[in-house]
């Protein structure tokens, strides 16, 4: 049955958006729409791994209409840039909204800590529904 999920004690996935709080270190998506297994902190907006194996990750940041034409930001495991989500536009007569998305797949050790940040104007980034950071455990290590 969908949405029946049994037991949290060997799944992860979540789904976060609406960040309320930008800056260039870290993005805090605090709307959650799914948290199983309650791995992903809305107040640091980091994931902390629980159960070791391949995840999963994605994130998509919306520019906001109207303003300057540049997002520039990373999906970090401990530190370490994986992703880039780099959008650059040259010219945004129509000031348009417009999405930049990346994902990756990485081993998870317990305890690493994966996260969006890094960005370089954070206040280019729309606060909307096309903005979200999300993240599921496909394969637990044996």
């Amino acid at each position: 049955m969908c949405n029946n999920i049994t037991s949290i004690a060997g799944n992860s996935f979540f789904l976060a958006g609406r960040v309320t709080t930008i800056d260039a270190t870290n993005i805090r998506f605090t709307t959650v729409h799914y948290n199983v297994g309650n791995d992903y902190d809305s107040s640091t907006g980091v994931y902390t791994c629980r159960i070791p194996g391949t995840y999963w990750f994605s994130a998509s940041l919306g520019k906001g209409y109207g303003l300057n034409e540049y997002i520039n930001c990373s999906i970090y495991l401990n530190g370490s840039n994986k992703v880039w989500l780099v959008f650059i536009l040259d010219n945004d007569n129509n000031h348009s909204y417009i999405t930049v998305s990346g994902s990756g797949g990485f081993h998870l050790a317990k305890g690493d800590r994966v996260w969006v940040g890094g960005c370089t104007d954070p206040e280019n980034i729309n606060n909307d529904y096309n903005t979200h950071f999300s993240g599921v455990l496909i394969r637990p290590d044996a």
